[in-house]
C-alpha cells in the first residue's frame, strides 16, 4: 500500500512538473521562450510549442498510468528519464559554464534544479518498481 502511494506520489509530481512546462510552452510561448531563452523568433516559437505538445502528451499518458497501472510501463518511464537527465545535462552545463546566452543565468538555475530534482524522482522510481530489468 505504501509502495503504491509514493508511486502515484511520484507520478503526480511528474504531471504537475510536465503540466507547469506545457502550459509554459504552449500559452505563455512568447513570453516563456523571451524569459528563458532571451530572444524570440517564430522559430524558436514553433520548437517551443512542438515540446510543449509533448509534455501535454506525458501528462495525459502518466494520467492514464494512474489509473491502469505501472504494468509494462518500463520503455515510457525510461524515455521520461532520459528526456529529463539531459535535459538537467544541458541546462547545468550552461551553469557551469556560466554561459547562459542571451538569457540570465539564475533562471537556468532554477529549472536546472527543478529538472535534476524530478530526474532523481523517476530514478528512485524506475528503481522501485523496475529493478529487476
Amino acid at each position: 500500500m505504501f509502495k503504491k502511494n509514493i508511486n502515484k506520489l511520484i507520478i503526480i509530481i511528474n504531471i504537475i512538473f510536465f503540466s507547469y512546462y506545457s502550459t509554459q510552452l504552449l500559452i505563455f510561448t512568447d513570453e516563456f521562450t523571451l524569459n528563458n531563452l532571451g530572444f524570440f523568433n517564430h522559430a524558436v516559437a514553433g520548437l517551443s510549442e512542438i515540446i510543449g505538445i509533448i509534455f501535454l502528451s506525458f501528462v495525459v499518458a502518466l494520467i492514464t498510468i494512474i489509473f491502469r497501472g505501472i504494468d509494462k510501463q518500463a520503455p515510457f518511464i525510461y524515455c521520461i528519464f532520459i528526456l529529463q537527465f539531459l535535459v538537467s545535462v544541458n541546462f547545468w552545463r550552461y551553469v557551469f559554464t556560466n554561459s547562459p546566452g542571451e538569457t540570465n543565468l539564475y533562471i537556468i538555475t532554477i529549472n536546472a534544479f527543478i529538472f535534476t530534482f524530478v530526474t532523481a524522482l523517476n530514478l528512485l522510481f524506475i528503481i522501485r518498481n523496475y529493478n529487476n530489468i
